[in-house]
């Protein structure tokens, strides 16, 4: 199939633990897919759990990132968040990609598979023709092929439309606040609490 010729990006960052946004942050996700009609990659800038946060403690850093994965997320910066152990156990039990320093991901959405646009920690000498950056900055910015995007904090969205036809340009980019009414999911508030259950278990084990 033909290389996509836009491309829009839906992300979060600094989660920091708390499972009980995400059902409702997943119902926000949705109704921004709703409204755009168009499939976007779904990316983590990362700080989904926090030392502090016990289900982040029993899991080693892993139970945010299962729901996560969970709401369909493509690809999560795991940078400094997972020991090679947990890191290892999470690769075994999530599709999205877990990017680091050492690892990067090619854009791969069935049907479609694209080499020329990478999500990475670290912008690579090679041609690509994109390059999204999931380290987060003060705006939006692409220069020279290389996406930075803006920070949000956790219950909100942010989102950026591509063109990428010749050099990609950006077309919007948005920050959506998560309205304090909104419903949570039914499917990802079972996700939190099977997740939840397996943290406990963890942590009575430990």
């Amino acid at each position: 199939m033909e290389k996509p010729l836009s491309l829009t990006l839906r992300y979060s960052a600094g989660i920091g633990g708390d499972l009980a946004l995400l059902p409702r942050m997943f119902t926000l996700i949705q109704q921004l897919r709703a409204r755009a009609n168009q499939p976007a990659l779904l990316l983590d800038l990362g700080g989904t759990c926090a030392d502090s946060v016990w289900h982040c403690r029993a899991t080693g850093g892993r139970s945010a990132l299962i729901v996560l994965d969970g709401m369909g997320y493509h690809a999560a910066n795991v940078e400094g968040a997972l020991d090679a152990e947990n890191r290892a156990k999470l690769a075994g039990q999530v599709t999205m990609a877990l990017v680091d320093a050492a690892r990067s991901w090619t854009y791969q959405v069935p049907p479609v598979t694209d080499p020329s646009i990478l999500i990475t920690l670290r912008p690579q000498q090679r041609a690509a023709r994109l390059q999204v950056v999931l380290t987060p900055v003060v705006e939006t910015r692409i220069d020279a092929s290389v996406l930075r995007l803006r920070e949000v904090g956790a219950g909100h969205i942010g989102e950026v439309a591509l063109d990428l036809r010749g050099e990609p340009r950006i077309v919007s980019a948005t920050v959506h606040t998560m309205p304090a009414d909104t419903p949570p999911n039914p499917s990802i508030a079972g996700a939190v609490e099977f997740v939840e259950a397996e943290a406990r278990l963890f942590d009575r084990k430990s």
